[in-house]
């Protein structure tokens, strides 16, 4: 590793106006000043370009690029365009969340053991103030090890967002990994397109990222009618790296498949859904007859809870698995803590 890498941190913006200022700050007064702030305006409409502007105007490493309203995937493909040949290491920030002050000092610090890609623990900030971390101990992983780390580290949540984690900036470029345009999932199927690549991860415990939830965000994702097709993508890709690593026992795998079945059916619950009830009923009759979801939702990890609305979604008829998971998306609102506990065990 070079003695001062330089880092390049790509922040996708969309009308970001009242937390964006918080989020390029926490960037740019990292300890580590080796870097570049790519931050791509994604057709915002409201102050967020003006206060860029005005941020930029006393640093530098600031630089802002301006596109269409596309979504988050091609604004981050955008700015991967752009990196320029000094680039060491990339990573990703989100405009409403943070860096600690040592987030990239204690991620470079890994770095030195040649690793491709860093994985760093996160820490979920609710409206209330409340945190929950998600994290694992220290370690270094080879890819004769993931037959063992691999489950270990998905089941953790530690490979689902693009977030939190420092790339190797030549492996990927040498790549040409991009994210697919989708509106949900394209984070993971982007780290497994790169965890395959790699030769050596190292695991930082602290959590250094900080994911923050604001007021009227719900627990229950948006709806999305492209949701389901993603899932099947994300555990097809999962299986494919799973026998490339010699995966024995998948279990923890279909759990997370049935995590992400539950969650295409919660999300018609939520208020951005705007299907009638007859088409909640075709969208979960889709998913109630797929095969994968029958073949999948079976034998999982995760406890009697999940094994229950597995059986539900395999032998359950569309109503009953409407109102069965209609249920489920009224605890995440009147019990969050409840709907935690199912939706992120470990």
């Amino acid at each position: 590793m070079k003695n001062n890498p330089k880092v390049t941190v790509i922040m996708p913006a969309y009308n970001s106006e009242k937390y964006i200022e918080r989020s390029v700050k926490s960037v740019l007064s990292q300890r580590h000043q080796n870097l570049e702030l790519i931050v791509v305006d994604d057709g915002s409409t409201d102050r967020t370009g003006a206060i860029l502007r005005r941020l930029s105007a006393g640093d530098q490493r600031l630089r802002i690029l301006r596109t269409e309203n596309h979504g988050p995937a091609e604004a981050r493909n955008a700015a991967l365009d752009i990196l320029d040949d000094e680039t060491d290491y990339i990573t990703f920030i989100d405009a409403d969340d943070e860096f600690l002050p040592d987030t990239l000092s204690y991620a470079l610090e890994s770095a030195e053991s040649g690793a491709d890609l860093i994985l760093l623990g996160y820490t979920i900030v609710e409206e209330d103030g409340r945190e929950r971390e998600y994290n694992e101990f220290d370690c270094l992983v080879r890819p004769q090890d993931m037959k063992t780390a691999f489950a270990r580290l998905y089941k953790a949540n530690l490979l689902n967002q693009v977030w939190a984690k420092l790339y190797s900036a030549p492996l990927l470029k040498k790549a040409g990994i991009r994210f697919k345009d989708y509106l949900w999932g394209e984070d993971r199927l982007f780290v497994f397109d790169y965890l395959e690549r790699c030769s050596l991860i190292a695991v930082r415990s602290e959590c250094k990222y900080r994911y923050i939830m604001h007021a009227g965000e719900s627990l229950i994702s948006k709806f999305y009618p492209k949701k389901f097709s993603v899932c099947i993508e994300a555990d097809i890709r999962a299986q494919e790296l799973c026998r490339k690593y010699g995966v024995a026992d998948d279990a923890d795998f279909r759990y997370m498949f049935a995590k992400s079945v539950f969650s295409c059916i919660t999300t018609l619950f939520s208020p951005s859904c705007t299907l009638s009830d007859e088409g909640r009923m075709s969208y979960i009759q889709e998913i109630c007859s797929n095969p994968r979801v029958r073949q999948r939702c079976r034998d999982t990890s995760g406890g009697a809870s999940v094994s229950t609305l597995c059986a539900v979604l395999r032998h359950g008829s569309p109503r009953t698995v409407m109102n069965v998971f209609r249920s489920v998306a009224f605890v995440g609102e009147k019990a969050p803590d409840l709907f935690i506990r199912l939706k992120h065990r470990k």
